[in-house]
C-alpha cells in the first residue's frame, strides 16, 4: 500500500507496485488495468501521482496506452537470464531513478544482446551511508550512486568512488567544462571529476505568492521584514481569513538531519560569518554565529512561531505543510518543488502561481544575498565489476536532451551551464528564470572528509539553541570544542 509517511514519493510506490504486480505475472500481458480514478479510490491518492506513474511504466515498457479503451500490461520479451547484466543502483532520493531506468531502456533497445537489468537499493535517508559503507568489497557491493554533493568529498578519499578522468578523460574533461562553477567546486578534487551532477539546487524562502499578493505584500529581503511578515501571519483574522495554523514552519532539530544544517547554515553566512575553515578548524570570530542563532532563537523560543511538533518533524514534513495549507511561508530548496506539487495535486502550471521562492531572509539590505548549495550525483564505485557499462548507461541519461527534459518536466535547476541557458528561454519559463539565476550566490557547505561528523554535531548546535533553549555562548563553546578535538 501507499505510505504517506515514506519520503519515497507516492508516484513512485504506486510505479513500483505496479510494477511488481507485472513481474510476478500478477498482471499479465494483455490485462486492463484500473483506471486512473479506479487507482485514486483504491490507493486513496490524488490523480496527479497516479498519470505520473502510469506514465514511467509506459516509458519503461511495462504498459501501453489505447486512447479512448484504456491502459494495458504490454508484452515483454526480457533476453535469456545469461544474457542479462545486473547493475545496482543504490540512492539516497528516488527521485532521480527515472533518468536511469530510461537510459537502461533505450540500451537494451539497441543491444538486444546485452541486456541490463537495473536494480534499485533505497535504504531510509537514516541508514543510507551505512548501507553504502557496509556494501563496498561485498557482493551488494553497488555499482552505481546517488548521493548529495557534500559527501563526494567523503567517499572520494575513503577509495569508494571512482575517478571519472581515468575511465574516460575526455568525457570527464567535456562535463568539467559545462559544470556551473559552484557544481564543479562540489565534484572534484585537485581537478579530478569524481561525480556527475544530475541537478543542482539551492535553499530559499518558499511562500504563498497568492496570499500575499491577495494582502499587498512582498516577500521578506530582510530578517526584520521578516519578522513583521510572522507577525502579520499570526493574527487570528488573517488565520482565519487563509486557514492556515502557523506562519512559518522550518527544521530546527537533529531528527531533520542534514536539511537542519543546509537550511540554517546561510544565516550564519548571511551575517557575514562561517563555521569552519578548509581544515575543519571552527572560525576564530563567534559574532556572526552569534548573532544568527540570537535572531533564529527569537523566532522559535520567543515568539514561538512554528509549531509546537516541529522538534519531530521530518525533513519532508515541512514542504508539505506548504503544499497543504497549513503554512504560508516554510525553509526549503528547489529541489522540494516536486514533493510540494505532488501534495498539492495540482498541475505545474497552477503551483507555480501559487508559489514563490526568493534568497532568504538577511540582516540587512547591504548584505549580500546567499544559498547553501547542493544537488544530487551520480557516481561510479571503485569496486563495480561493471565500470565501463555504467559509465555507458551514465552517458546516455546525461545526454542533452534526455537532461532538458528532465529539467524541464521537474522544474529542476540544471548542473550544467549550456541547459541552464536553454531552460531559461521562453515565455513559460518564469519559474526557471527565477531559480536558475539564485546559483550565483550558493555556496558549498564544508567539502572536508569528516563532514557527516561535523554535520550531526552542528545540528546538535541549533537544537541545542532553537529547542533546548540552552544559552547561545554556550551551544557555541560546546559545538567548538567538539570539532576542534574531530579537528585533531
Amino acid at each position: 500500500m501507499i505510505d504517506r509517511d515514506s519520503p519515497l514519493p507516492i508516484y513512485y510506490q504506486l510505479q513500483q507496485l505496479l510494477k511488481a504486480q507485472i513481474e510476478s505475472d500478477a498482471l499479465e500481458a494483455g490485462d486492463r488495468l484500473p483506471t486512473e480514478q479506479e487507482l485514486c479510490t483504491q490507493y486513496h491518492i490524488s490523480r496527479a501521482p497516479v498519470r505520473q506513474a502510469l506514465q514511467a511504466l509506459t516509458q519503461e515498457g511495462y504498459i501501453h496506452r489505447r486512447a479512448g479503451v484504456g491502459t494495458f500490461v504490454a508484452k515483454r520479451c526480457p533476453a535469456p537470464a545469461e544474457q542479462r547484466v545486473t547493475l545496482r543502483f543504490l540512492a539516497y532520493d528516488v527521485r532521480w531513478a527515472a533518468l536511469l531506468e530510461r537510459a537502461v531502456q533505450h540500451w537494451n533497445a539497441t543491444h538486444p544482446g546485452r541486456n541490463i537489468r537495473l536494480e534499485v537499493i533505497i535504504p531510509s535517508q537514516a541508514e543510507f551511508h551505512q548501507t553504502l559503507c557496509a556494501s563496498v568489497g561485498s557482493d551488494n557491493d553497488p555499482d552505481i550512486v546517488s548521493i548529495d554533493y557534500v559527501w563526494v568529498v567523503r567517499y572520494a578519499r575513503l577509495g569508494y568512488l571512482l575517478d571519472l578522468d581515468t575511465l574516460d578523460h575526455s568525457f570527464a574533461t567535456q562535463v568539467k567544462a559545462e559544470l556551473e562553477p559552484p557544481v564543479l567546486r562540489n565534484n572534484t578534487i585537485k581537478g579530478r571529476l569524481y561525480g556527475l551532477p544530475i541537478q543542482a539546487d539551492v535553499t530559499g524562502f518558499w511562500y504563498r505568492r497568492d496570499w500575499f499578493e491577495a494582502e499587498g505584500l512582498n516577500p521578506p529581503e530582510t530578517w526584520d521584514e521578516w519578522l513583521a511578515l510572522l507577525e502579520y501571519f499570526s493574527q487570528d483574522n488573517i488565520k482565519a481569513r487563509y486557514g492556515h495554523r502557523w506562519p512559518i514552519a522550518f527544521p530546527v532539530s537533529t531528527t531533520t538531519g542534514e536539511a537542519t544544517l543546509n537550511l540554517l547554515l546561510p544565516f550564519i553566512w548571511a551575517a557575514g560569518g562561517t563555521l569552519l575553515d578548509e581544515e575543519g578548524h571552527f572560525t576564530t570570530d563567534e559574532r556572526p554565529i552569534f548573532q544568527a542563532l540570537t535572531f533564529l532563537h527569537q523566532i522559535v523560543q520567543e515568539r514561538h512561531y512554528l509549531p509546537d511538533a516541529v522538534t519531530s518533524f521530518r525533513w519532508w514534513d515541512i514542504p508539505h505543510l506548504l503544499a497543504q495549507d497549513k503554512v504560508p511561508m516554510t525553509l526549503g530548496g528547489t529541489y522540494e518543488w516536486a514533493a510540494i506539487s505532488e501534495e498539492a495535486g495540482g498541475e505545474r502550471d497552477a503551483v507555480t502561481r501559487h508559489l514563490g521562492f526568493v534568497p532568504i531572509p538577511r540582516p540587512n539590505m547591504s548584505s549580500a544575498p546567499v544559498a547553501s548549495l547542493g544537488g544530487t550525483t551520480w557516481a561510479i564505485m571503485r569496486h563495480s565489476q561493471h565500470r565501463e557499462l555504467s559509465l555507458e548507461i551514465l552517458k546516455l541519461a546525461m545526454e542533452p536532451q534526455a537532461m532538458l527534459n528532465f529539467c524541464e518536466r521537474e522544474l529542476q535547476i540544471s548542473s550544467l551551464r549550456p541547459l541552464n541557458q536553454q531552460l531559461m528561454v521562453g515565455d513559460k519559463q518564469q519559474w526557471m528564470q527565477t531559480v536558475i539565476p539564485l546559483l550565483a550566490a550558493a555556496r558549498p557547505r564544508p567539502m572536508l572528509e569528516n563532514y557527516v561528523q561535523i554535520s550531526s554535531f552542528v545540528q546538535r548546535m541549533f537544537e541545542m539553541v532553537l529547542v533546548e533553549d540552552v544559552p547561545i555562548a554556550t551551544a557555541i563553546q560546546q559545538t567548538k570544542r567538539t570539532l576542534e578535538l574531530l579537528a585533531g
